[in-house]
């Protein structure tokens, strides 16, 4: 399992269970208020590969799918071994967003894209739609963290964009 993507899907999880889970194995279904409902979303296929690599301008290759459902948290991850990150919780997101920026009490908050965004290079963007969560994470190679941090903005109004038609 690639690390990257436990920590972008755990660090939003943190936030609904109260701890780093470190994996996708979640214990969530406990917090989580509701019944059986319909599949989330398929963030690979709302922002596919070709979409990624105009955005990033990077070359990646491969695009692997990184569900919860229990969770309900979808991410793709994009590319090799430094790759690129982004998913997405719903409903719950309101929830996560909170008890994770607590956690983060020193991650720079970001206007501009959603409701609410905070930044911290080493976690990428996380930004708050209404009771949705999206995050996005790119690694910094020779970018600045403005540079980065416009990149992962445009990744998460991206996905925004595609899953609210």
């Amino acid at each position: 399992m690639n690390e990257r993507v436990d920590l972008s899907v755990g660090r939003l999880c943190e936030g609904l269970i109260g701890l780093r889970t470190g994996g996708i194995a979640m214990i969530v279904a406990g917090i989580l208020v509701g019944s059986a409902r319909a599949a989330g979303p398929d963030v690979c296929a709302a922002l596919p590969l070709s979409t990624v690599v105009e955005i990033t301008h990077q070359k990646l290759d491969g695009v692997r799918s990184d569900n919860s459902e229990d969770a309900h948290s979808y991410g793709c991850s994009y590319g090799g071994t430094a790759h690129v990150s982004v998913s997405v919780i719903r409903p719950g997101g309101a929830q996560a967003f909170a008890r994770t920026q607590g956690r983060l009490s020193h991650a720079t908050a970001v206007t501009g894209v959603g409701d609410k965004g905070m930044f911290m290079m080493d976690v990428g963007l996380i930004v708050l739609y209404g009771d949705t969560a999206i995050d996005a994470f790119v690694p910094p190679g020779s970018m600045s963290d403005a540079e980065i941090l416009q990149i992962e903005k445009s990744l998460v109004s991206a996905v925004h964009d595609k899953l609210s038609r």
